[in-house]
């Protein structure tokens, strides 16, 4: 019994100490989100945008369908 209880905590705090945290995913600093809106899934035909951050409003035009692809450029 006692040697399963130790296992189990040994398996929770390796867990808990090499787990990533959520905001490892978002880009740091000072970057701009894009999301470009293409017709199809070649990506020739760009149709739309939306962008948002670097403390500017964020702002869009075209249409917000389609294949999507996001960039993170620097502002």
């Amino acid at each position: 019994m006692f040697k399963r209880a130790l296992t189990a905590v040994i398996m929770v705090a390796a867990t808990v100490a090499i787990a990533p945290t959520p905001a490892q995913a978002i880009p740091p600093g000072d970057t701009l989100t894009v999301i470009a809106y293409y017709s199809d899934s070649s990506r020739q035909h760009l149709v739309g945008q939306q962008w948002s951050g670097c403390g500017q409003a964020a702002g869009q035009w075209g249409v917000a369908t389609g294949y999507r692809q996001l960039f993170f450029p620097y502002c």
